[in-house]
């Protein structure tokens, strides 16, 4: 029989017949020897299936063992060795034991051993590193470039070690980090070989290119390679890579990327870099004439180390499209942090210069293709200025607010149309909620009609060009409508949603937007606290608007949910009247649609609790909402939501029970629902609501002591549920005591 013979009947035997199920009958015998009652079967089975299992793992065993040795024997050639790591890779891939049982047989030695004798075979060595990672991680291949100063690595030529360097670039581009210790260990190493191996371009780039990965997701990772001398050895690769020419293009690249992160990271890394000579380093790349990354990196490293004008100065002295695009991104990056006067005077400068650019890329065949980026560096530096100066103060300041009213005309074509669109009236509305005096401008200068244009534009998605820009327009529709309540507040809002009843996208945007004025308990930037809200008399029609924006769309379980956040918001703010009862009436409507949806329901139940809150009087909100059905919904709230991990939702169900039912009922709910997020958000909600309304807790702290005892009782190891617990009882020994 031939070896392919062989090969081939004993992969016949591991997938059919006898054999390839005896390892199983094995198994199964040994596990049921422990119910036989005979003792002398039950000993003679139990021996016989144990040593056919011993068997069987001494052969497994002895087959990794072969494997092993056939790495260790040079002299029978490379293709036995690429076998044998092919095999033990597929091995440790697969079979978690196999892992373990190779490192018993002494595996990694061996690995390092075939490393020495087939480092000129790269599939080879490709595979020997697979097997490494499987073993051990980041932590073995580190280990193979332990001795870089002495023993085996130092005989390895400089293509393995930048393979073995590579392949841990790689795994980090996966987010496979490993701990910080092992990829502390390797930066270390990595710095050792740039050090030792200073005229090995493949070692040089390699490292550069990893070190670069390890410091841009870890400004701590940056520290450390400063303190080591790294950021010497980087410039110094730099350089050296810069006198090659065109045959050190790639490792320039990856130097000025890795220093570009570095400056980045933080302000002690950028001020070691200035140090070191980074900026006038920086300085030349950006006129070494590569072009591409290479000088649009430099020109953004050069800008966060030496600062905007820098940056501008070198972008006006070459006519580098890199330099230009790296110098745009870092100007908007930096505008926003300019705070030195000096600094400040010459940002009108910079601003009147990408004023002069814009032109340049425009048009069907545009000089340079870079629009996108000095829009978005003139907003930047726009909203950098306008802190600091008053509409009038800087006619180049006024002429680049025009222009931005100027962009939100141009018809949106493309995604990129789309995204200038976004930026640009992001910039407006941000520009209004600045000053007083720049609102007032912008209105003058008809923003308010500019953003209601490109609301108006965003909902024709008729042709085929703009339907396969829809999902952007939509998202623009919500930019449009915040920029222009940033101008108008409320009232406008209103106005389009009441002009655009049959369009899902904008009462989308209306109900965000509504929210972001009216919820106080929103953080971020996009908050319009600031806005005109609108009065006590207008709550009622605001009202009606969002019911019957609702009804055009019931199955939208989006809209509803964000229409009965609005109500919500809207119910407390003005005496009940019959608007009101149309408004819960919708929220009833989207509560019963969409049970199932977790938001939908949430914001129901806000609804209803700030209806009972606000102004309408909480023993007739609570009469109205029992009428609907109120108490039934939270109920199943708690029902179908129990195993939701959405705290706001489950807390707000409770204390709508505790209104509408009593304390009584919702512990109830509590006790019924078992151990799990009902019970633990419920008591927290309990006690919020005893806390104020002290009275009924009072009424009810005989039963509700034990209950919640209970209950912390039956769940000993939830910590959230011990603490709401005793959050509890404190409150209702204090109503108790008074």
């Amino acid at each position: 029989m031939t070896p392919g013979q062989l090969a081939a009947v004993a992969a016949a035997a591991a997938t059919e017949g006898g054999t390839a199920k005896a390892a199983l009958v094995l198994k199964e015998l040994a596990k049921l020897t422990l119910q036989l009652s005979h003792e002398e079967l039950q000993a003679t089975a139990a021996g016989a299936a144990l040593e056919g299992l011993q068997v069987l793992e001494r052969t497994a065993r002895d087959c990794i063992t072969l494997l092993i040795e056939a790495l260790c024997k040079p002299d029978q050639g490379h293709e036995r060795a690429a076998d044998a790591a092919w095999t033990l890779y597929k091995l440790t891939q697969r079979c978690d034991v196999a892992r373990q049982w190779m490192l018993d047989a002494q595996g990694l030695a061996a690995v390092r051993h075939a490393l020495l004798a087939h480092s000129a075979h790269h599939d080879l060595v490709q595979c020997l590193f697979g097997i490494v990672h499987s073993l051990d991680g980041l932590r073995g291949l580190a280990s193979l470039l332990t001795g870089c100063a002495g023993g085996d690595a130092a005989r390895l030529p400089d293509s393995v070690i930048a393979t073995i360097v590579w392949c841990v670039h790689d795994l980090l581009k996966q987010d496979q980090r490993g701990s910080e210790a092992e990829v502390a260990t390797l930066l270390a190493l990595f710095l050792q070989l740039l050090a030792q191996r200073s005229q090995s371009l493949e070692v040089q780039h390699a490292c550069c290119s990893t070190l670069g990965i390890i410091v841009s997701e870890d400004a701590r990772m940056g520290a450390l390679l400063a303190e080591r001398g790294g950021i010497q050895l980087l410039l110094r690769a730099l350089l050296w890579a810069r006198a090659l020419d065109s045959a050190g293009a790639d490792l320039s690249l990856a130097c000025v990327d890795a220093i570009a992160s570095l400056a980045k990271g933080s302000s002690q890394q950028a001020e070691l870099l200035r140090r070191y000579g980074a900026v006038d380093v920086l300085t030349q790349c950006c006129s070494d004439g590569r072009g591409g990354r290479y000088e649009e990196s430099a020109a953004w490293a050069l800008g966060h180390l030496a600062g905007i004008v820098a940056v501008t100065q070198t972008m006006v002295r070459t006519s580098s499209l890199g330099v230009l695009h790296g110098g745009l991104e870092a100007i908007s990056a930096l505008a926003g942090q300019v705070s030195t006067l000096d600094e400040l005077r010459q940002l009108p400068e910079v601003l009147e210069l990408l004023l002069g650019i814009l032109p340049r890329t425009l048009g069907p065949q545009p000089e340079v293709r870079c629009f996108k980026k000095c829009t978005a560096a003139i907003c930047s530096l726009l909203l950098g200025l306008a802190p600091h100066a008053e509409p009038g103060q800087s006619p180049t300041l006024d002429k680049a607010v025009r222009g931005l009213l100027e962009v939100q005309s141009k018809e949106l074509e493309k995604d990129i149309d789309v995204e200038i669109a976004e930026s640009t009236v992001e910039s407006i509305g941000r520009l209004a909620l600045l000053k007083p005096s720049w609102r007032h401008f912008l209105r003058s200068h008809g923003a308010v009609e500019v953003c209601s244009r490109r609301i108006r534009s965003g909902q024709d998605c008729r042709s085929l060009a703009v339907r396969s820009i829809q999902q952007p327009v939509r998202r623009l529709l919500k930019y449009a409508f915040w920029a222009a309540a940033a101008l108008s507040g409320l009232p406008f809002v209103c106005s389009e949603l009441r002009q655009n009843l049959r369009s899902a996208e904008t009462i989308d945007a209306a109900f965000c937007t509504i929210i972001d004025i009216l919820d106080d308990d929103l953080e971020g930037d996009w908050v319009l606290k600031e806005a005109e809200r609108c009065t006590e008399d207008a709550v009622p029609g605001v009202l009606r608007l969002i019911a019957e924006a609702m009804a055009g769309y019931p199955a939208d379980c989006t809209l509803q949910g964000r229409g009965c956040h609005c109500v919500g918001l809207l119910v407390g703010l003005a005496p009940a009247g019959p608007e009101h009862a149309k408004a819960i009436e919708a929220v009833f409507t989207a509560s019963r649609r969409h049970p199932w949806q977790a938001h939908v329901v949430r914001d129901a139940c806000y609804a209803f609790l700030r209806l009972l809150e606000g102004g309408a009087g909480e023993a007739g909100a609570a009469e109205v909402l029992r009428r609907g059905g109120a108490d039934r919904i939270a109920e199943q709230a708690l029902a179908n939501h129990a195993h939701a991990h959405n705290a706001e939702l489950l807390e707000e169900a409770v204390v709508v029970t505790c209104y509408l039912s009593g304390i009584p009922a919702a512990l109830r709910v509590l006790t019924d629902a078992g151990p799990g997020p009902v019970r633990t958000n419920g008591i927290k909600a309990i006690a919020e609501f005893g806390r104020q309304r002290q009275g009924l807790l009072l009424q009810s702290a005989q039963d509700v002591v034990p209950a919640v005892t209970a209950m912390a009782g039956e769940n000993p190891g939830d910590e959230l549920l011990q603490q709401n617990v005793q959050l509890l009882v404190g409150f209702c020994n204090v109503a108790t005591d008074r």
